[in-house]
């Protein structure tokens, strides 16, 4: 699978406070109750149409740094750039899909080993949050990162008024102290920076040690990020590919033939990491049967591919020989090559179809609020 290079060095968080390089904070003159500050710029943030971010993420402590840019609105469709070392990748994300598209340069960087990752470059490849080192969709919209950040807050405790970067701005310390922090804008009151140990939900077993600072996304800016994924879903996404699981052929290839030149080629696709979970991933064959006389045919198979199982493929061509007094036999070979998808064609128009429904919410919810009967925003049934 795709996975985080763990050459980098770890996260310093000395120079990630205000003044960063050896500058100190102003003191606060009058510092302010922590509390009521704090629920007020979540309130405020979590009620926002979307954010923008950029700074560093590390998956871990040991982990190298990244550096990030992207927008993120309140139906989690997300998109930008996270930066390895010199390697940028532009990220896309929607209805629940994780997309990088990056040079050949930034896979060689990555633990893959699909027999498509020659395919990668240039082209959209679907990973995961831990294999791109961080979720927009489960960590950044408003809604979910005002929870994070409201399960973090602190029992008491003043908000200390600080220089951040020219402005004037209140640091709360969360729990955990200096490894948690969040800058709050004295004259805006909305939150300007975070610097989480471990940004993550609530009962996630892990997540990116982050330093991000926020900025309200323009009305112009948040219709970009939706053109760009639909742009991207009409024509990218429909030859995309899938890191998200390690797959193989398991075993040989079966090849079969019958009188009148009907032949069927058969394999078997395989997570080859062997450790489960509840990825599915499509996976492609591409056989190509030969003979020197008869020629050249090609067929094709789709299957789902559930981590840790096997899938069949097969798919057949007819040389549709005529019958003859006198039978020959012909010598067919074949080979197939194994590749991935990223997503189904019925999947993605699914997807495009949501994203238009989600930009409307996202940029009209007065129409959306009066379009329920209750006269709040209506929602999906849950449990489909």
């Amino acid at each position: 699978m795709l996975a985080l290079g763990t050459a980098g060095c770890s996260i310093d968080l000395s120079d990630w406070r205000p003044g960063g390089g050896g500058d100190e904070p102003s003191p606060s003159p009058t510092p302010v109750e922590a509390g009521p500050l704090l629920d007020t710029a979540l309130e405020t943030l979590g009620a926002a149409p979307a954010v923008s971010v950029q700074g560093q993420i590390a998956a871990s402590e040991e982990a190298a740094v990244s550096e990030t840019a992207l927008t993120v609105t309140d139906a989690g469709a997300a998109h930008g750039t996270v930066q390895q070392s010199e390697n940028e990748a532009e990220v896309l994300q929607a209805d629940g899909h994780l997309f990088v598209n990056a040079p050949d340069e930034y896979w060689l960087d990555q633990d893959v080993a699909n027999p498509d990752t020659d395919q990668y470059a240039g082209a959209w490849v679907r990973v995961t949050g831990a294999q791109l080192g961080i979720d927009p969709a489960a960590v950044l919209t408003p809604a979910s990162l005002a929870e994070i950040l409201r399960g973090m807050a602190p029992d008491g405790g003043d908000a200390v008024l600080e220089n951040l970067d020219g402005t004037s701005a209140y640091r709360v310390d969360l729990e955990g102290g200096e490894r948690n922090r969040v800058w709050i804008g004295e004259d805006s009151g909305q939150v300007m920076r975070i610097e989480i140990e471990r940004l993550a939900p609530e009962g996630a077993d892990s997540g990116p040690r982050t330093r991000l600072d926020f900025t309200t996304p323009e009305t112009a800016d948040i219709e970009g990020v939706y053109d760009d994924i639909l742009a991207a879903a009409e024509d990218g996404l429909a030859g995309s590919r899938d890191a998200r699981l390690p797959v193989d052929w398991d075993g040989q290839l079966d090849l079969s033939c019958e009188t009148g030149g009907a032949c069927t080629v058969t394999g078997k696709a395989t997570d080859a990491s062997g450790s489960g979970g509840d990825t599915t991933v499509l996976v492609r064959m591409d056989a190509t049967l030969t003979n020197e006389e008869l020629g050249e045919q090609t067929c094709d198979d789709t299957a789902s591919l559930k981590a840790g199982e096997t899938a069949e493929l097969s798919c057949g061509v007819d040389y549709d020989l005529a019958p003859s007094a006198e039978p020959q036999e012909y010598e067919i070979s074949g080979d197939a090559l194994l590749s991935t998808r990223g997503i189904s064609g019925d999947a993605r128009e699914e997807l495009i179809s949501t994203v238009e429904d989600q930009r409307e919410a996202t940029l009209n919810p007065e129409d959306e609020a009066s379009a329920s009967p209750s006269g709040s925003p209506s929602a999906s049934p849950s449990g489909n």
